[in-house]
């Protein structure tokens, strides 16, 4: 009894977040789609579409989900922590799809924000700590090193994603606090990760 109480602790995270090697684009996609079709306080920004909706974004995560269904025993699979983010890569030696990356982002966030307004009140300061954990996918073909992207937080849900040029953004009435002072640096760190491990 003792040792089920000593081990679980270990146990817990691997089957609730997955094993180093697993990819978890396809539990993300599905988790980040149900959470979309029952919230209505969300808004869609698209740089390819000027009706874009749930059923859009719902369309062009299929490519995604090829990419979420590829046999991973058949690529080359090495992983690496770089400060906060942990880079899993998965490449294959033939094929349209070359890389699949999957980065896992923890970040803390402890500030002070302070408020200003536009009616002339005195502005307000407001201590903010949160935790998030971000995943990020990027997936390589033949004829594009950042083809697919995609972008979710594990509360808040899909944040962004990305085929080729066109690019869409996702936004929520009701945002986690401190997500706006976080997303920007994490994105370009993110950026400057897939940046220096594209072959």
């Amino acid at each position: 009894m003792l040792f089920i109480h000593t081990i679980l602790p270990w146990l817990l995270p691997l089957f609730i977040l997955g094993t180093p090697d697993t990819l978890l684009l396809q539990q993300d996609m599905a988790q980040d789609l149900a959470r979309l079709q029952g919230n209505s306080g969300y808004y869609i920004s698209d740089n390819g579409s000027a009706s874009p909706s749930l059923q859009t974004v719902a369309a062009d995560l299929q490519l995604f989900a090829v990419a979420a269904g590829m046999d991973l025993s058949q690529a080359t699979y090495t992983t690496n922590r770089q400060g906060n983010h942990q880079v899993d890569k998965w490449q294959f030696a033939a094929g349209e799809i070359r890389t699949i990356y999957q980065i896992r982002s923890t970040v803390h966030l402890d500030t002070v924000v302070t408020q200003q307004y536009l009616d002339n009140r005195p502005p307000t300061r407001q201590h903010i700590t949160n935790n998030f954990t971000f995943r990020t996918y990027a997936v390589a073909t033949a004829s594009n090193p950042l083809k697919l992207y995609y972008l979710t937080e594990q509360d808040q849900g899909l944040l962004t994603y990305s085929i080729g040029e066109r690019q869409v953004q996702l936004g929520y009435a009701r945002k986690k606090e401190g997500l706006v002072d976080v997303l920007p640096q994490l994105e370009q760190e993110v950026n400057r990760l897939l940046k220096s491990t594209v072959n």
